[in-house]
């Protein structure tokens, strides 16, 4: 009997070491300690990289172990400091369209090389055209080339021959000397826009940096206010901004993604200047009006007054504008083309001063 007994109680014990050691080998199977922190926690996996991320506990300006200065801060990449892929020309073309900028990997704060913006500006005094969701840079590199003297001919660049039937109304809006930077969220899209500067012969006046705008824009104005000799703001501020034809995001669970956001809005009032310009325009009418709706709520109602250069030769709808600067973006000149509406307006940023509020 006590035979029995001790075998039962023997195999009841086996059973449960072994289903504790089988708990144990699935975990490690799919926790690799390469993809833990020196914590314990889970780091996520960019991509095919396997770099790890930041954890939820570390996303927002930082992470966590960049900001205790714990060294191995540095496992935590940015996604756009991730090494470039070797690709042809042809598939540049192709670029994922949609990305969730409100993930952990997106949070984190770009890497700017130490001397920015002296590394990418020739003149840091000079005043800013700052272009938010710049996609491939084609728009910039056309406007910017343009204004420069810098145009080339370029075979086989579609855009460029496209654009050189639309005139340069510029002068109208920008001041004569600029620099003029583009932000991109999308990692390969903002590398590529970036190659494409010292080809066309703009560098030290053109500048693309992967980014999220809704992380990074207060740090960069800063950082190019900071560094001008002049220090008043006045000079080297964002003089124009143009927010051109940005992701819908559609679904209504998804309209948090948008890349105009109130915080955006009252950065661009902190670091703008009276008479200072914002442009917004899309193909989709309920893109434009949630931007818009941005800038007549809150902040933006506060800093900033709508202005409707209306154009009485097109179609009848409210948002009927023309485009101040006259060079059409890609996405803009595929819309034409197909002989669909776009939607713009314009805001200017007032007289009210800014007054940053202490926490």
């Amino acid at each position: 009997m006590n035979t029995a007994f001790g075998s039962i109680l023997f195999m009841v014990s086996f059973l449960v070491g072994a289903r504790r050691w089988m708990q144990h080998s699935v975990t490690c199977a799919f926790v690799h300690p390469r993809h833990q922190n020196p914590q314990g926690r889970v780091a996520g996996v960019a991509g095919s990289s396997r770099r790890s991320v930041a954890t939820s506990e570390e996303s927002g300006s930082g992470s966590a172990a960049q900001q205790d200065g714990d060294d191995d801060g540095s496992r935590y990449i940015p996604p756009w400091s991730m090494p470039k892929r070797e690709k042809s020309a042809a598939s540049y073309a192709r670029f994922r369209q949609h990305i969730n900028p409100l993930s952990r990997r997106f949070q984190m704060p770009t890497d700017l090389p130490e001397n920015w913006p002296h590394s990418d500006f020739q003149d840091i005094n000079l005043p800013l055209y700052l272009d938010i969701g710049c996609a491939k840079g084609g728009f910039l590199l056309e406007l910017a080339g343009r204004r420069h003297g810098k145009q080339m001919d370029i075979n086989d660049d579609t855009f460029m021959n496209a654009t050189k039937s639309y005139d340069d109304t510029t002068s109208d809006w920008l001041p004569s000397q600029m620099n003029y930077l583009g932000l991109e969220i999308r990692p390969g899209v903002s590398q590529y826009a970036q190659a494409r500067v010292d080809k066309r012969g703009l560098s030290g006046i053109l500048s693309f940096v992967g980014c999220n705008a809704n992380v990074d824009l207060g740090r960069l104005l800063t950082l190019y206010q900071g560094s001008s000799n002049k220090n008043d703001g006045d000079s080297n501020r964002p003089a124009f901004v143009s927010i051109q034809f940005p992701d819908p995001h559609f679904k209504k669970a998804h309209n948090k993604r948008r890349v105009v956001t109130p915080q955006l809005v009252t950065t661009l009032a902190q670091f703008m200047r009276e008479g200072d310009v914002v442009f917004l325009q899309s193909d989709i009418k309920e893109a434009l009006e949630a931007m818009r709706d941005r800038f007549v709520e809150d902040d933006g109602a506060h800093f900033f007054r709508e202005k409707l250069v209306l154009n009485n030769d097109a179609e009848d709808h409210e948002y009927a504008m023309i485009n101040p600067l006259g060079i059409p973006t890609e996405r803009e000149l595929s819309v034409i083309n197909k002989g669909l509406p776009v939607y713009r307006t314009l805001f200017l940023r007032n007289d009210v001063p800014f007054q940053i509020q202490n926490p």
